[in-house]
């Protein structure tokens, strides 16, 4: 999953990878994890909303 999916399904999430490759989530709160997985999951427990919405649109979409 790429930088513009994720924009694409988290809109009120500024998501970004840094050089060092530590992903970053900036919303409500801030988020910092070394994998996309640990993101995902951080944004579950910090934004349960949004990732229903991105589940939504995933499931619109497949």
């Amino acid at each position: 999953m790429n930088e513009a999916v994720l924009h694409h399904l988290f809109l009120e999430w500024a998501i970004m990878r840094d050089g060092a490759g530590v992903w970053r989530a900036i919303g409500r709160i801030p988020i910092s994890a070394s994998d996309l997985d640990g993101l995902l999951e951080s944004l579950t427990v910090a934004d349960p909303d949004a990732v229903r919405r991105a589940l939504s649109l995933l499931t619109e979409d497949g």
